[in-house]
């Protein structure tokens, strides 16, 4: 009876042992030190990477509207090519057809409406290019020819989708090429609003 309390002592002690093991304690407390540092660091992470993306897409997003419009007032001889460097690679302007092609050098633009609508902008934080699928339309052409002779009016503007491709080159966003997907889309038809749902301060009597 002695000898089984004695090895039933020890083995309670035994267990209680291994709970108290110091080096048990540190390996438990170096395993949750390491998996909160790499749930902190995942984390600050995934919040950097969305920060660049969202970086990306406004500089992207500026860089594409302002520089077509640009292109826009280039084409109808309202601005100069040079203006365009800050938004265009300079190899893709030296080959862009459209600027070079004068289809409104004959006349005098004084006033247009220029229309864009972005439908897709695809970039990734490490990425250093982007693509954009834009929808150009420039409508309501003011223009009058140079010439007394010239009674013909202005060309129309061929509206356009098109994927414009972007590259960051010296840490800056640069337009490089420009892909016509489709010419003359059709218009996404405004919604007709309900005139019997809009409130009013007219009473009824």
């Amino acid at each position: 009876m002695e000898n089984n309390n004695k090895k039933q002592k020890k083995k309670r002690t035994g267990i209680g042992g291994e709970k108290n093991n110091p080096l048990g304690v540190a390996r438990r407390s170096v395993w949750y030190i390491l998996r909160v540092v790499l749930i902190i660091t995942a984390c600050i992470t995934l919040c950097y990477l969305a920060l660049v993306e969202a970086m990306y897409v406004s500089n992207i997003y500026i860089i594409t509207t302002e520089g077509m419009e640009l292109r826009a007032d280039c084409i109808l001889g309202t601005k100069s090519p040079g203006d365009l460097k800050e938004h265009f690679d300079k190899g893709w302007l030296m080959n862009d057809y459209e600027l070079s092609a004068g289809k409104y050098d004959a006349y005098r633009v004084d006033s247009y409406d220029y229309r864009y609508d972005i439908e897709k902008l695809r970039v990734m934080p490490w990425s250093k290019e982007a693509t954009v699928q834009f929808v150009e339309r420039v409508v309501n052409i003011v223009a009058v020819s140079y010439t007394d002779d010239n009674t013909e009016p202005a060309p129309e503007w061929v509206d356009s989708r098109m994927e414009i491709t972007l590259e960051k080159i010296d840490g800056r966003w640069y337009i490089t090429n420009i892909e016509v997907l489709e010419l003359a889309p059709e218009a996404e038809p405004r919604p007709t609003p309900d005139y019997e749902e809009l409130e009013t301060n007219i009473p009824h009597y």
